[in-house]
């Protein structure tokens, strides 16, 4: 680096930012943060051969958007909505001169500084080099290397984009301030923006009402000090303007299923200050004792703005959850009827236990497939796809099932309702079981069993493959958890499910019989 002309970059603006020494990306003393540089002194450090550059303290008034790849800038238009990113070609910003690789600087104003914080997205995209690229927002506590310094990878000097002499740092937007104070999202990818756990089983009793709650459990105030990470605290908010935009209902309907989970015991209680709501949610362990369920799965991540159309969600989810388990079945009867020390080319018990992600594209004994058909061996058993199962799992009707499962009722709009534009389209597959014993029967018996003659061979249809693609997650159960709630639930009436401290006063009279044992008064005596 040519420490001559490094004398004459720095430009006015520059002297008024906090500069740090680098060596490569990062600062090679210890204390960086709360030692100050002058410029000289760095330029001293450089041609000393301690330095290989300098770069620039954040936070306290300098924020930089750090774009790692063009599938960030990609994330943040969608994510900035309605808002333009004109901003972004008028403030300082330089590169790296990597494609996609570069940053921005924004200033902020002091009222403001409390509302930011140090936040990588995923994109969910891969570069050429196998890493991740993200969305950063990088604040107090780090620093960004600037031109000329030397980038360790290119060895090449960083470029302006945007010079500080011409293009300051502009003030940054209360949208962007926003976007990463109140980012808390499970992100998955650009296809799968916000995702929330639904636990399906819970959905036949408590329906709409756990609208709600998913949003409580999504919004939980945890978020905010845990980088996006919940932690479960059971107290979440969020505005009654958002919940109408995610569940296309007016405040009003939501303010009733508010009260109608509050009665249910889904949520203990709820405030509004304004348009804000402040709702104190059950947990987990306690919806299942209300529901009284033995097995909770399927739970599955899904997009948050599929909440609107929930009950068709539900249906989905056991759709491929069935599909799924049923494959295992299959497998694991083949694995019983396998005699002690017979060999055999099929995967041991522990290797077929984790289910298949995709089951659709893992069929056993497949023969090939078309744009209706997917064609099996003779011998292929198929346990999770007929309408009734689900049916008899969502407590539907196997033709209301048949519906949800349609792309007429789903995708084309009617009197009643409107088109479901947010809706994938079904993509399903008949199953064809291939008879070859059958090439020489009469057809017209052949026929008459409702059999397919594809080819010169008989098939018989089976159920439907929806090919879904829902992903599908464990939940950690703590089962004494579950027993202590059910014993709870046990002792309160169902009129007291509308009293607010009826939970409360359950607990503390379950705390204070526990207090009062013999085996606690022994141990308060020898206190």
């Amino acid at each position: 680096m040519n420490t001559n002309l490094l004398r004459h970059h720095f430009s006015s603006e520059m002297f008024s930012w906090p500069l740090v020494p680098v060596c490569g990306k990062r600062p090679y003393h210890k204390k960086w943060i709360t030692e100050t540089y002058h410029p000289s002194e760095i330029v001293g450090q450089i041609e000393a051969g301690k330095a290989t550059g300098f770069g620039v303290k954040l936070g306290k008034g300098l924020l930089a958007i750090d774009f790692d790849g063009d599938s960030a800038l990609q994330l943040l238009s969608k994510l900035s909505g309605e808002n333009n990113l004109d901003i972004f070609s008028q403030t300082t910003s330089w590169s790296s001169g990597r494609p996609g690789r570069k940053q921005c600087l924004f200033s902020v104003p002091e009222k403001d500084w409390s509302r930011l914080r140090n936040l990588r997205i995923a994109t969910g995209v891969v570069d050429a080099d196998g890493a991740e690229e993200f969305l950063e927002f990088r604040w107090l506590g780090t620093q960004s290397v600037l031109p000329p310094s030397i980038h360790p990878s290119t060895l090449k000097p960083y470029q302006w984009i945007n010079n500080p002499a011409q293009f300051p740092p502009v003030c940054a937007p209360e949208w962007l301030i926003n976007l990463c104070e109140s980012w808390h999202s499970e992100y998955a990818g650009l296809d799968e923006l916000d995702l929330v756990r639904f636990p399906v089983r819970l959905f036949p009793y408590f329906g709409r009402q756990m609208l709600p709650w998913l949003l409580a459990r999504r919004f939980d105030v945890s978020r905010w000090q845990n980088s996006g990470c919940s932690k479960g605290s059971g107290v979440g908010k969020f505005t009654l303007k958002a919940a109408s935009l995610i569940l296309n209902r007016s405040p009003g309907h939501i303010r009733k299923l508010l009260s109608a989970a509050k009665s249910s015991g889904l949520i203990r209680s709820y405030k509004q200050h304004g348009d804000w709501v402040t709702v104190y949610y059950s947990s987990l362990e306690r919806a299942i004792a209300i529901a009284g369920l033995d097995k909770l799965a399927p739970i599955a991540s899904i997009n948050i703005d599929s909440l609107k159309n929930i009950h068709l969600i539900a249906t989905e989810v056991e759709a491929q959850n069935l599909q799924r388990s049923s494959f295992h079945l299959q497998r694991r009867e083949e694995i019983e009827q396998i005699k002690p020390g017979e060999p055999s080319g099929l995967r041991t018990p522990t290797q077929i236990m984790t289910a298949s992600t995709h089951p659709c594209d893992n069929l056993a004994r497949v023969l090939g497939r078309s744009e209706r058909f997917i064609f099996c061996e003779s011998g292929f058993k198929f346990y999770g796809g007929s309408q009734e199962a689900i049916a008899q799992l969502r407590g539907l009707s196997s033709s209301t099932v048949s519906r949800h499962l349609s792309n007429s009722y789903r995708l084309a709009a009617s009197p009643v309702r409107k088109f479901r534009s947010e809706l994938s389209p079904i993509s399903k597959k008949q199953l064809l079981e291939r008879l070859p014993l059958l090439q020489n029967m009469p057809a017209n018996f052949c026929r008459e069993d409702g059999l397919i003659l594809l080819g010169g061979d008989w098939y018989k249809p089976h159920p439907n493959i929806y090919l879904l693609n829902h992903r599908l997650v464990s939940a950690r159960r703590r089962r004494a958890a579950i027993h202590k709630q059910k014993l709870l639930v046990l002792k309160i009436s169902p009129g007291d499910l509308e009293n607010k401290f009826c939970l409360s006063k359950v607990v503390r009279e379950d705390s204070s019989s526990k207090k009062n044992s013999p085996k606690n008064q022994d141990k308060e005596k020898q206190k």
